[in-house]
């Protein structure tokens, strides 16, 4: 269930990977087919997260969602504040976790993070506790 709940969200954000959106350094130093050969295996990866993307969208119910975008907090800073709680998970699977679970996003260029719809305030209520 979980695989295609992460594929409906791949089918959302093309680019995402289980590094977040692209591959790592963009690939550089990849010729063309090194670098599709790389992106598929993050994206392949990312499908075969169902237990980490479940912990997540758990995880993510205690966080309030705001209109504006939250500045202060990327995907990455993010995933690491939810660790905390559920263990190890990439930066995709908390940007897959996050869409799935409503929030709307916007994808930092150049960058493999993603910003979040996400109250600051219930953000540091978890991070006290």
């Amino acid at each position: 269930m979980s695989r295609d709940v992460i594929q409906a969200v791949i089918n959302l954000v093309p680019e995402l990977t289980d590094f977040g959106i692209g591959i790592d350094e963009n690939g550089r130093g990849l010729d063309k087919v090194q670098k599709k050969a790389e992106f598929d295996k993050n994206q392949s990866m990312l499908l075969d997260s169902s237990e980490s993307f479940e912990k997540a969208v758990a995880w993510l119910k205690q966080v309030e969602k705001i209109k504006s975008f939250n500045t202060h907090r990327s995907s990455y800073g993010l995933k690491h504040l939810a660790e905390k709680e559920i263990g190890y998970i990439t930066n995709g699977v908390f940007i897959a976790a996050a869409i799935h679970s409503g929030f709307k996003y916007k994808i930092n260029p150049d960058s493999p993070n993603v910003r979040f719809n996400m109250s600051e305030k219930s953000l540091k209520i978890l991070e006290k506790a």
